[in-house]
């Protein structure tokens, strides 16, 4: 990226450190970026920032402009619909009035050629219905603005929006540049999923971002989820359908473009949270937005992916230094459940599962030799589906089979795929297990292998093969039996009513004739 130092330029062009007069409307082309240094005056009645689909203008302050300057920033927008290189795009407000302006005042922002509303697709049977909208975290859905009825709808710093564009063109924002910290509200209303972005014409430092919004962000995602339009060919690391995760493990080089959107998970403990962008997160450096994603290329990770005729979905397993077989905050990362899929792939936590679906699962280097990974999938009934191994960076050394219990099969992924047809609807975790392992696997060393046992608010949940009728013994913390319950053999999932239990920490027993285990669960 070409970066301008404002600065200099006062020497260049032998004007005083404290005023510049340039021309009346300066442009900042894409790919450039303008740094104005504190004690520098930049005058000029208006600034224009230029995009493209992978490169941004870039207007780094540390002195605020004239009152009178207008900035405008012509913020690029992905192409409507579903097929190959479009399907919408996720944005935010680089540049704002000085009053939250609304949807008819967008609308109505030209660059001298097109208005917005020129831009902005909208529906032939109902021309006020534009393809521009926030996201309902009540209804799970994104909205599409009216102007009948949401013309008066007020545009906000720090809030996304989902847009289109008719053929990928940029659409215009206008005001004033924020030179403070900004805040926004997320919550959990009926899901705890909500879509922010970026309020500076700056790109912000993602790793920051996260650092300072790590307490207000729901511990399984402490993530940011980028909608890449499912437009990667190459789908590399982080990568499931069409969101890219960044986190503290994965796409740590990806920062956020200006006028970005995307989705982060609030913490259910609290309502509601407040997302903090701070001017510190700024920084000049960044490429392009998330549609094109790139490759952080990390070691000792496992990309496991299913496809049928028409799809794939993968899901990763990572192994470093700083992680363990629970939750790990900033390295975990559940999956992004707003987006219906019809086949999904993910993994439940080793210890302390909380039966969450992880997209990404961060593991210990000293668990590489002996760890069995529940394994969770979504597939339709008729649908014939293969396992292969996407990616590996782990060692020739490490042996990786699935297993499926249903049919008792176990698959050395390292030489072979496994394909099955399912002859049902497919959905959870219980019949496939990832385990890693330095030598030969026999089915004998596996046939005990740990069931899934957890708490799920008051009902009990154990996934996994039963291999005969099975004695279920749930105990308190002063060792007294509480609960008891026999689950016939045979069955793959089960659960059973704890509602007559107080909140708290249980010890649960499973026994049968080949099988035995035991669990610490907390019902909340």
């Amino acid at each position: 990226m070409k970066i301008l130092y404002l600065s200099v330029l006062t020497v260049v062009f032998g004007y005083t450190s404290k005023a510049q007069d340039l021309s009346t409307t300066m442009h900042i082309s894409a790919g450039t970026t303008a740094i104005v240094s504190s004690g520098t005056m930049l005058s000029a009645s208006e600034i224009n920032l230029k995009s493209t689909s992978n490169r941004f203008a870039c207007l780094f302050l540390n002195e605020a402009l004239e009152a009178s300057t207008v900035v405008n920033y012509d913020r690029y927008v992905n192409v409507i619909g579903t097929s190959s290189g479009s399907g919408n795009d996720l944005i935010a407000l680089p540049v704002k009035t000085l009053t939250d302006p609304t949807f008819s005042n967008f609308l109505s922002y030209t660059d001298g050629i097109n208005a917005n509303s020129v831009i902005i697709p909208n529906a032939p049977s109902l021309p006020t219905l534009y393809a521009f909208g926030p996201y309902d975290n009540v209804n799970q859905s994104y909205i599409n603005y009216n102007t009948a009825v949401d013309g008066g709808a007020l545009l906000e710093r720090g809030v996304g929006y989902r847009a289109a564009s008719y053929s990928g063109q940029t659409v215009r924002f206008t005001g004033t540049v924020s030179m403070v910290s900004e805040s926004v509200e997320i919550s959990t209303n009926n899901n705890n999923w909500n879509l922010i972005g970026n309020p500076y014409p700056t790109f912000i430092d993602s790793q920051d971002f996260l650092t300072v919004n790590s307490g207000v962000l729901d511990p399984n995602a402490v993530a940011i989820y980028a909608y890449n339009s499912g437009t990667n060919t190459d789908l590399g690391p982080g990568t499931f359908g069409d969101f890219t995760i960044i986190n503290s493990l994965t796409n740590t080089d990806i920062n956020i473009a200006p006028g970005q959107g995307f989705l982060v998970a609030n913490d259910p403990a609290d309502p509601t949270n407040q997302i903090s962008f701070t001017t510190a997160m700024r920084t000049p450096d960044g490429t392009d937005d998330f549609i094109l994603g790139r490759d952080a290329n990390p070691n000792q990770m496992l990309r496991l992916q299913i496809e049928n005729e028409t799809e794939n979905f993968a899901t990763e397993i990572y192994f470093n230094d700083n992680s363990t077989l629970g939750l790990d905050l900033g390295y975990d990362a559940a999956l992004y459940n707003g987006a219906g899929y019809n086949l999904s792939l993910y993994s439940h936590l080793v210890e302390n599962n909380n039966g969450k679906a992880m997209a990404i699962q961060s593991l210990g280097l000293n668990n590489l030799n002996d760890i069995t990974i529940p394994l969770g999938v979504k597939v339709a009934q008729g649908q014939q589906i293969t396992f292969s191994i996407e990616r590996s960076t782990l060692s020739d050394a490490i042996e990786i089979y699935l297993e499926d219990r249903q049919t008792n099969v176990f698959t050395l992924l390292n030489a072979n795929d496994y394909a099955f047809t399912a002859n049902t609807n497919v959905s959870g975790t219980g019949r496939f297990f990832l385990r890693f392992e330095n030598n030969s696997l026999s089915t004998t060393e596996v046939t005990t292998e740990i069931l899934q046992i957890f708490a799920d608010k008051k009902m009990l949940v154990i996934n996994g093969h039963l291999l005969a009728d099975t004695t279920v013994s749930v105990y308190d913390i002063q060792g007294r039996l509480v609960l008891s319950s026999v689950l016939t053999g045979k069955s793959e999932s089960n659960t059973i009513d704890a509602s007559n239990l107080s909140e708290g920490m249980y010890v649960v027993k499973l026994n049968n004739t080949v099988q035995q285990q035991t669990k610490k669960v907390i019902f909340k």
